[in-house]
């Protein structure tokens, strides 16, 4: 009796748990590395989020505007628009008031005004040369660049305004531009080639798209008349527009301001030099006889 308690009781399952084998420590184990390699590299990428944040942008709030161009930086917060920056920087240049015959409003002399206003070398800043137009009664117009300096004169029309003198200022930025004689030309600082080509053998080379020269003037030209807008749609356009006219002598064309073509054209600016493409600084008095009265 005493054996088969014995044995019955050896055959019932014990209450303690069975223990782990080999295979469940090592199943725990791959699943402990993988959550470390998964969620490792996250607190790493935050951990270096943080110490850029916290190092590296106070360093470059501080550093000082007479340090190397090179290096200097601006952080601009997320809030400013590029836009209105830009505009900003535009309005810090300051033009004094003309209280006794004041500036015509809303308005900047930005383009050249071929020929028609003089040097005045006794005023060096724009300032300077706004001021002094302001006192002389002579002085209706004036501009400024570093180039240049100061440029002062009478009356002038503006753009496409059809009242008032024959003296004539362009209302855009200087430009690039692209465009070519179609006859003999004297050009300033160009050596004449020992052999001269006839009119026509350079009307030929100029009209030819194999051979034509569409940058031998880049800067923009003047006394070419409106623009011509059925040929604007390219510099090749203008080009053959020309040509097809027996009086054509000169053209240039510009993206955004169209083909421009006539018997010739004086004035032009630029041989490359980024200045010559920079715009002027100018005003010009309003007169009482004036209408401003644009053409189109």
């Amino acid at each position: 009796m005493i054996k088969r308690l014995e044995s019955s009781s050896s055959a019932m399952p014990s209450s303690d748990p069975p223990a782990a084998s080999e295979a469940d420590h090592n199943g725990k184990d791959k699943y402990q590395r993988q959550w470390m390699v998964r969620h490792g590299k996250l607190m790493v990428i935050c951990a270096t989020a943080v110490l850029l944040s916290v190092f590296l942008i106070p360093r470059l709030k501080v550093i000082p505007q007479n340090a190397n161009p090179i290096l200097r930086l601006k952080v601009i917060p997320q809030t400013e628009n590029p836009q209105q920056a830009t505009t900003t920087k535009k309005q810090t240049l300051q033009i004094p008031p003309c209280p006794t015959s004041p500036w015509k409003e809303n308005e900047n002399l930005q383009g050249k005004c071929p020929g028609d206003l003089k040097s005045y070398p006794d005023a060096t800043t724009i300032s300077q040369c706004a001021s002094t137009c302001c006192s002389n009664e002579e002085c209706i117009s004036w501009q400024y660049r570093q180039d240049v300096g100061c440029l002062q004169g009478k009356d002038i029309r503006l753009g496409q305004e059809k009242d008032g003198p024959a003296a004539w200022c362009s209302d855009h930025p200087p430009q690039r531009w692209q465009g070519q004689y179609l006859k003999p030309h004297k050009k300033k600082g160009v050596v004449p080639p020992k052999e001269k080509l006839t009119e026509e053998d350079i009307r030929k080379g100029a009209c030819d798209e194999q051979t034509w020269n569409p940058n031998e003037e880049i800067g923009q030209c003047f006394g070419l008349g409106d623009v011509k807008r059925d040929a604007s749609g390219s510099a090749k356009d203008c080009m053959e527009a020309c040509c097809e006219n027996e009086k054509c002598g000169a053209w240039q064309w510009n993206k955004e301001l169209g083909c421009f073509y006539g018997g010739g054209m004086h004035g032009c600016q630029g041989e490359g030099d980024p200045v010559a493409f920079e715009p002027f600084a100018g005003r010009r008095k309003r007169l009482e006889s004036r209408r401003y009265t644009d053409k189109h």
